[in-house]
């Protein structure tokens, strides 16, 4: 997902005529510090659900994917280690791009910095208090995005980029949210309380609503000229949202992945549509 959420931002740059040839190793480097931090927060979330007793051998996540520390076949301490020297690598490469490239670099990484360990990260523990989904919704959208993008354009930041983040921002909110309403039973037994069991009873409109919105803003921001007719590529990928929401009401025990492979192919189709000449 964070390789392509970053064609967003460097296609943008590109379709502005910002992007040129030198400038492609900085992207790379975004790129490779952006996977740094994104391995961070799923080690440290790990580390921490474990920590606080809310991942266990019984939890809903525990039953599709392999957690080491829950089978015990890794120490916390080697994961808690792992998570934050992640985040040093990822740091290192963002302080060499703000020294090569703008300061905007610094400030956007240390807002993404500080929401991926503040998601689960005490004392802040933003999952736990229903905030979780709005800080994962901001750093896969206007915080990526608005990096990548001065990363390909030599040090610059518009506001219009923020507007163009906006369709990922709801589709990564939409990952979060179901994951979280999945597991919203378990969480509540665990005395934790995420957006999803606040917003229980309008599940399935908060879920459905936030996809929809990403297409109806793509939409929006090409009539408005903002985008290029060709962004609109990116409207087949609309027909995937019938078979996500049957998953959602089936409580499909996959269906972030799911969910997460809409996000994947929906970015790889914008940021492709950006580059497209027209």
């Amino acid at each position: 997902m964070t390789v392509a959420v970053s064609l967003i931002g460097i296609g943008y740059a590109y379709y502005l005529g910002l992007y040129y040839g030198p400038k492609i190793i900085y992207s790379v480097l975004a790129v490779v510090g952006a996977l740094m931090l994104h391995a961070s927060v799923n080690v440290l979330n790990d580390y921490y659900d474990f920590i606080h007793g809310v991942d266990t051998i019984s939890s809903p996540t525990a039953i599709y994917r392999h957690q080491p520390l829950v089978m015990g076949t890794v120490k916390p301490i080697i994961v808690k280690t792992l998570g934050f020297s992640l985040i040093i690598a990822g740091a290192a490469i963002g302080t060499f791009l703000t020294i090569m490239e703008s300061y905007w670099i610094l400030l956007l990484g240390l807002v993404g910095v500080f929401l991926l360990y503040a998601y689960t990260g005490p004392p802040f523990t933003l999952k736990y208090r229903g905030l979780g989904e709005l800080s994962v919704a901001l750093t896969w959208g206007p915080l990526l995005v608005g990096g990548f993008f001065v990363a390909a354009s030599g040090g610059l930041l518009i506001p219009r980029v923020f507007l163009v983040s906006l369709p990922p921002l709801f589709i990564m909110f939409a990952i979060i949210y179901a994951n979280n309403y999945r597991d919203r039973e378990y969480d509540r037994a665990s005395g934790i309380r995420t957006l999803a069991i606040l917003t229980s009873r309008h599940g399935y409109g908060i879920y459905l609503g936030s996809l929809v919105t990403a297409y109806i803003i793509n939409v929006m921001l090409v009539l408005m000229g903002v985008l290029p007719y060709t962004s609109l590529i990116t409207l087949p990928t609309a027909l995937l949202i019938p078979r996500l929401i049957r998953a959602f009401r089936g409580n499909a025990p996959d269906i972030d992945a799911r969910t997460g492979l809409l996000y994947t192919i929906y970015c790889l189709m914008y940021g492709i549509s950006l580059m497209i000449p027209w």
